[in-house]
């Protein structure tokens, strides 16, 4: 992208080309009886809503069975627009958020993200700028605070930062991007139909996308950290049973989503990452037992990278819905 001369503001972490667009944005917030975290999330956005001159909307997709997020839906503001999608998985829900968008550009909120202030202001400034597609930053909120030698592996989880300069291209870290707080141009989600495989019902769903949209399409992928959102933890997350099964999913993932290439580039690079989890499973593995007795949170986060590395090893235990 070739960028103009131009003094920016601190919320302009993407350098604008010589026209700048004009542009709408919509903003898609899948949930899933989380309608007691909703208040906050609508009252956070209306906020930055005024704070820019572009249109500005919001899809609440609801993809639990029985609507449970209709209430809370009816005393939203009116730029809230609430659909119901009973097929369940989140996929099945980003991909009606989709259809249902007006927006020239479309804005992914989990429904457990408070948007900071300039957040918006953020995103919409990389929209003008002619961005295909851009991720802000997610800082973790923990509702009651972890065991020491948990917080480091959920801090990693549950936070987006790069060591990246604002407006830098960073599909190169698309595995570990995830969709949550990030923006697209509706033209670029219109390249994969339907943008989110619906067999990823489980998660995954997003990385799949981008490998799509990197690989096949070369969109870049731009690094906005002034669009920060404060994700929520509750308390049944902060334990090493989630976090085990965490890392055991995205190790089947990192290879799974490499097995989707197919040909013998796909199973060479397949085979790359079984050889990288096995070797994170022996070693990590090793030096949890070794720091175990006088490391507790060493000897966890070695723990947990062997895991991730089993996940790897193991990923055709996981079961796509095709």
């Amino acid at each position: 992208m070739t960028f103009a001369q131009e003094t920016f503001s601190p919320g302009n972490d993407v350098r604008p080309s010589a026209t700048l667009l004009q542009v709408s944005l919509t903003i898609i917030v899948p949930t899933f009886r989380r309608e007691g975290y909703l208040p906050k999330l609508f009252a956070a956005v209306a906020a930055e809503r005024a704070s820019i001159p572009e249109a500005v909307d919001l899809v609440l997709v609801d993809n639990s069975p029985e609507a449970s997020a209709k209430t809370a839906a009816s005393t939203a503001p009116d730029f809230v627009r609430y659909v119901h999608e009973p097929r369940t998985g989140v996929a099945q829900a980003r991909n009606r958020g989709v259809a249902e968008a007006q927006g020239s550009h479309v804005i992914f909120l989990d429904d457990d993200e408070t948007p900071a202030p300039g957040w918006l202001g953020a995103f919409a400034a990389a929209a003008r700028a002619g961005a295909k597609a851009a991720f802000g930053a997610v800082e973790p909120v923990f509702e009651t605070e972890p065991p020491a030698a948990l917080r480091a592996p959920l801090d990693r989880i549950f936070s987006r930062r790069l060591a990246a300069p604002p407006g830098s291209e960073v599909q190169h870290l698309r595995a570990y991007l995830g969709s949550g707080n990030s923006m697209f141009a509706r033209d670029t989600l219109a390249l994969v139909s339907p943008p989110f495989d619906t067999a990823f019902d489980q998660g995954g769903e997003d990385v799949w996308l981008f490998r799509h949209l990197v690989e096949d399409h070369q969109i870049p992928m731009l690094w906005c950290p002034s669009a920060l959102v404060h994700e929520i933890v509750p308390r049944h997350r902060a334990s090493l049973a989630f976090l085990r099964a965490r890392r055991f999913s995205d190790g089947q993932l990192r290879s799974l989503v490499e097995s989707g290439q197919g040909g013998l580039r796909g199973a060479a690079r397949v085979a790359l990452w079984m050889a990288v989890g096995a070797a994170q499973l022996g070693g990590h593995g090793l030096a949890a037992l070794v720091t175990r007795p006088f490391s507790p949170e060493r000897s966890t986060r070695h723990y947990l990278a062997a895991v991730g590395g089993a996940g790897k090893l193991f990923w055709w235990q996981r079961r796509l819905r095709r």
